[in-house]
């Protein structure tokens, strides 16, 4: 990153100091990313010098407001904002928010992606069918987890994960209609997804299945 960019973030932030994506390993500085580092790309701090690893545990990389934002090595134990990456890929559907998917995984662990993301499995954008379409044709995915739970079982109490959205009905959750969904097939089918075979309609399948996430991430301005 550039000293120019960190300042900008400050501005944005007001932040004393904040760790970034840099750790020593062995001798050896290193970038998250797995990319080399230089002193050129790190802005070390040059009065006093850093990298100084003093107390021999300084394994972890900060910028500081008081050295003009220039790079510190610290103790990784230290308690400090820290300054986030994100890579902003997805479909913008228009309606507030974007749309990624997740690795495959079972509905929690997806679910636990998109919460990690900002977002939660798709729930509010779930609800106008037509907007599905869009979605699945800009990533590329046969079928994915939706926000869509039975938390009781049994197939009788199906809400939206988002407790900001209202509880699901027939009408919002667009259940596959040949086969009939929720089937409950197996007595544990408890988690929704949407399928491309059956043009994008909601069905009910076991949580410990594994298959794509699709995020839902809130676009803030």
């Amino acid at each position: 990153m550039f000293i120019l960019l960190y300042s900008t973030l400050y501005q944005i932030f007001n932040f004393d100091n904040a760790w970034i994506g840099l750790m020593k390993e062995g001798n050896s500085w290193r970038w998250l990313d797995k990319t080399a580092s230089t002193t050129a790309d790190i802005y070390w701090i040059q009065n006093p010098e850093q990298p100084s690893n003093s107390g021999g545990n300084e394994n972890c990389g900060e910028i500081i407001d008081e050295y003009h934002l220039f790079t510190n090595d610290a103790p990784c134990s230290l308690t400090r904002y820290g300054l986030c990456e994100h890579n902003r890929q997805g479909y913008v559907a228009g309606n507030g928010y974007r749309y990624m998917l997740t690795s495959k995984g079972t509905w929690t662990n997806t679910r636990n992606e998109c919460i990690y993301q900002g977002g939660d499995l798709a729930a509010v954008g779930m609800q106008d069918f037509y907007l599905r379409a869009p979605i699945q044709q800009a990533l590329g995915f046969d079928g994915a987890w939706i926000g869509l739970r039975d938390l009781i079982g049994g197939g009788k109490d199906w809400v939206w994960a988002d407790f900001m959205v209202t509880s699901s009905t027939s009408e919002n959750t667009h259940w596959i209609q040949n086969p009939q969904q929720p089937s409950n097939s197996g007595g544990n089918e408890e988690c929704g997804e949407i399928l491309l075979e059956y043009d994008l309609r909601t069905n009910d399948r076991a949580c410990s299945a594994e298959t794509n996430g699709l995020c839902e991430i809130p676009i803030i301005d």
